[in-house]
């Protein structure tokens, strides 16, 4: 980052003074992956000058495909067409089709129709799947050969193709009737005598996904077995394409993102110098409603204690820390087994072993802080059923507060909700409802107060 951070000072600097020389050499010394870093914190006529200055048309296209959506949005309305569609036929199919599929839908249009021959077949195919499925990050060009091709024949093949392919982590073997049947790896083809059929090498056990697979198991399944390269099949067992790691990476790293930001209660990815003020209130305001529903209901349980009984105005003073610790657990709950969901642990190791642990880290944590706010109260108003009072509402509000941070992601995910929904104003709301409802009327038990509920 430090190195982005520099990169984009030297920029604004020569931008500033005119350096334009000094500029171009500095681009041409930064690699493709900078130059579209650094263009997130340049204003657009700077992202404009910078690409301007590119005077390879490789690094080009490699940053028109990494740049983000804002700098994209900026650099194709300062493109002539045909300078975007020869970039466009630089770039690897998977990555064009990505582009593409980002263009405003009139040039997107264009675009099709300009680009022509196996790319155009490629990109009809990718763009056909859902953009965060397998097949449309697929790379549909794949190192494929029949069973019966020898290791010599293989490498004579590979010298052959090698400018179409994009990858060459592994070799596709397939049958006569064009089923993916094996894989076998580069390593493999060169330890073993020439003559050597790939049948004969080959590993039958293929892993391989569909194109209608999300993009997190695909993520989960290069993960899990360590691979580089993912074929994609339909129900045929017909090779559509792969998956590569790189592309594996963009997953991870987008799928983090989402649910960062689904935690935090703001909905889907929201780029902060895209869209316009209505459609980020737009995205996040459903969020803030749940907890408005929320404190709107808090206050009506509040609102039962007008009598002005000093015993009651002592346990509202506690309210805000039992509130506080009760949202802490339970969001640590819920972060955790998010977690372990996306990981694959809990089908694993079961729920039930989960929802035990979390609710005995819960009653644990709940009893230590018990006795300190307990004695505290009892020291404090010297009376010790105080004292009882509160810490035994502690101990009930964290139990409570971690069980519900472990129930509600297992309960969305059964429901097919991206459990991430579960760490945000769902569960810190629910929190607050049943934490302080337990809290005043178990209060009220032990303090031989009128119910109140």
């Amino acid at each position: 980052m430090a190195e982005i951070l520099q990169l984009v000072d030297a920029i604004r600097r020569l931008a500033r003074r005119g350096a334009t020389s000094a500029l171009e050499r500095t681009i041409a010394k930064s690699r493709a992956e900078d130059i579209a870093a650094a263009m997130q914190h340049l204003a657009p006529a700077q992202v404009k000058l910078v690409f301007d200055r590119i005077t390879d048309d490789e690094v080009a296209a490699e940053v028109l495909t990494r740049v983000d959506n804002p700098g994209l949005e900026v650099l194709v309305e300062h493109l002539p067409f045909e300078r975007l569609v020869q970039l466009l036929d630089l770039m690897e199919v998977d990555d064009e089709a990505d582009v593409i599929a980002r263009l405003p839908e009139e040039l997107r249009t264009r675009v099709m129709a300009a680009i022509e021959g196996e790319d155009k077949e490629h990109v009809e195919d990718i763009l056909a799947w859902p953009e965060d499925s397998a097949g449309g990050i697929m790379q549909p060009v794949a190192f494929r050969l029949n069973e019966n091709t020898t290791c010599r024949e293989a490498i004579a093949a590979l010298h052959e193709q090698q400018e179409d392919l994009e990858m060459i982590f592994y070799i596709y073997v397939e049958n006569d009737a064009g089923q993916l049947v094996g894989v076998t790896s580069l390593r493999a083809l060169l330890t073993h005598p020439p003559s050597t059929p790939l049948k004969e090498i080959m590993a039958t056990d293929v892993i391989a996904v569909t194109p209608d697979t999300d993009q997190e198991e695909v993520a989960r399944q290069v993960s899990r077995y360590d691979l580089l390269a993912i074929p994609v099949v339909d129900e045929h067992r017909k090779l559509l394409g792969i998956v590569t790691i790189d592309d594996v990476v963009d997953v991870i790293r987008e799928e983090a993102a989402e649910d960062m930001m689904l935690m935090a209660g703001v909905g889907e990815d929201i780029d902060a110098l895209s869209g316009g003020v209505l459609q980020s209130t737009r995205k996040r305001l459903p969020w803030l409603i749940v907890t408005l529903c929320g404190g709107m209901i808090i206050s009506e349980i509040f609102n039962r204690f007008q009598t002005g009984t000093p015993a009651l105005v002592v346990l509202a003073a506690f309210v805000p820390v039992m509130i506080g610790m009760g949202g802490n657990v339970g969001i640590q709950a819920a972060t955790i087994t998010v977690r372990n969901i996306a990981m694959d642990r809990v089908a694993a190791g079961g729920t039930l072993a989960l929802i035990r642990r979390e609710a005995g880290v819960g009653l644990t944590m709940g009893v230590f802080f018990a006795l300190v706010l307990g004695t505290f109260a009892a020291l404090r108003y010297g009376d010790p059923r105080m004292g009882l009072a509160i810490a035994g509402s502690g101990v009930v509000q964290l139990t409570v507060a971690a069980s519900v941070g472990t129930l509600v992601p297992l309960a969305m995910q059964r429901l097919g909700v991206d459990p991430a929904v579960a760490t945000g104003p769902f569960v810190t709301t629910g929190i607050d409802l049943i934490g302080l409802t337990l809290f005043f009327s178990l209060a009220s038990a032990i303090l031989h107060m009128p119910p109140i509920l």
